[in-house]
């Protein structure tokens, strides 16, 4: 009750209907970087609430709950003190022969509060994972995939670190076979191309991008070039693949301009459904993945 009272009318948006509906994703934009939860910096009421939309939402998908939490959480103490938590669920691969691999979809909860309010950075990225989470649990998919909301990723992937080095005990990192990290979908407007980061030419997931993308007339994706600017870091500097995708935001990153807003909707819920497309064929096909994961070596710009 004292939550509720301390975050104002702000109230979480039920679960949707079906996946990457623009409307629905909105929703989940809007109560994210409300000035209620005032940028879900760690530590803060704003944090707990979105942390708590996050759970609910698995839940409700049936998602798995790591065995060790006792919910899907998995608390941590950041840097600066603050008591924060990722928030994990998984879904179950359906392949005996493939089910032990785990492709990683992940998006960062966190952003700096303050009145920042980090609407496309990175609220539009929880909303897209938030949606390809509801999509493979209505179709399933032969790789186990595992959704993580990872907490304080502004101070330097501090969530996903954690995520690594202290996995939970029914998730080991040794079968990460690939990251797609989802961080800033919402401003395609601004330079009119997402990026899809981490296809370098001859990787799996590049196959997989170019096998899609013509279902895709209205999006321009970039593919071919590296990052480890987001919390896929802590997986491709281990040697697990990835895919990162993002649009730049030209006026307003790190600003407190990112707000609802100004969010690219329509092109927001086409950057999920495109994502989804990539972690379905990633977690489908025939291919050894395990092969292309390379331990102890960064890959990062490979």
């Amino acid at each position: 009750m004292l939550l509720l009272l301390a975050l104002g009318c702000a109230t979480p948006p039920e679960s949707p209907d079906a996946p990457y509906d623009e409307t629905a994703m909105m929703a989940d934009v809007t109560y994210l970087a409300s000035p209620e939860l005032d940028g879900r910096a760690p530590g803060s009421a704003g944090d707990s609430s979105a942390r708590a939309m996050v759970s609910e939402r698995f839940a409700a998908l049936g998602l798995i709950e790591p065995e060790e939490f006792g919910d899907y959480e998995q608390p941590f103490t950041d840097a600066q003190g603050n008591e924060t938590a990722n928030v994990i669920g998984y879904l179950p691969g359906t392949d005996d022969a493939l089910a032990s691999d785990l492709v990683v979809v992940s998006a960062h909860l966190d952003h700096f509060g303050d009145g920042l309010l980090g609407a496309n950075d990175n609220a539009s990225g929880v909303s897209g994972l938030l949606s390809i989470a509801q999509a493979l649990a209505e179709q399933g998919a032969a790789r186990t995939v595992v959704f993580a909301a990872f907490g304080a990723e502004e101070s330097g992937f501090e969530g996903s670190n954690h995520f690594y080095t202290d996995p939970p005990s029914d998730l080991d990192p040794a079968d990460f076979v690939y990251n797609v990290n989802l961080d800033m979908i919402g401003s395609y407007d601004s330079t009119s191309t997402v990026f899809a980061l981490g296809t370098m030419s001859g990787t799996p997931a590049r196959a997989a991008v170019d096998e899609i993308t013509a279902e895709y007339p209205h999006l321009d994706v970039g593919v071919g070039e590296a990052s480890d600017e987001s919390d896929n870091f802590e997986f491709c500097s281990r040697g697990v693949p990835y895919v990162f995708m993002w649009t730049e935001d030209l006026d307003c990153y790190h600003e407190t301009c990112d707000t609802a807003d100004r969010i690219d909707s329509e092109n927001m819920a086409l950057i999920a459904k495109f994502t989804g497309d990539l972690v379905t064929v990633l977690a489908d096909t025939s291919d050894d993945l395990r092969a292309g994961v390379q331990a102890g070596t960064d890959v990062c710009g490979m």
